[in-house]
């Protein structure tokens, strides 16, 4: 399969904002497992922020601060682990959730 045939997801650091600095995970054989790399990705990023005690408002303020984002750069619908993020600060995940490595791993992405 070449890149062009891929899928790749785009990585958006929302602390350091600069859309030139951004960057994209590629070669996803499908679309699963790029919304899959996307998806625990962004949960990864939300337990990092997650502390005891705190409130999911104040959760999701501080991932829209100092949060990532992944971003499926094609397919339909479109799809961004954002448009989960209610139910990842409502679920905590478990470690297989976080693990991003694994789905690079099993999509052979460097």
């Amino acid at each position: 399969m070449s890149v062009s045939e891929s899928y790749e997801v785009l990585i958006i650091d929302m602390f350091r904002y600069d859309p030139d600095e951004d960057y994209v995970v590629v070669g996803f054989p499908t679309l699963e497992l790029a919304k899959e790399f996307a998806r625990r990705w962004v949960r990864d990023s939300v337990e990092e922020l997650r502390e005891p005690g705190q409130s999911p408002e104040e959760l999701r303020s501080r991932w829209f601060i100092f949060g990532e984002d992944a971003s499926v750069l094609r397919g339909e619908p479109h799809y961004a682990g954002s448009h989960e993020l209610d139910f990842f600060i409502a679920h905590p995940a478990t470690p297989e959730e976080r693990d991003w490595q694994a789905v690079k791993r099993l999509a052979g992405v460097r």
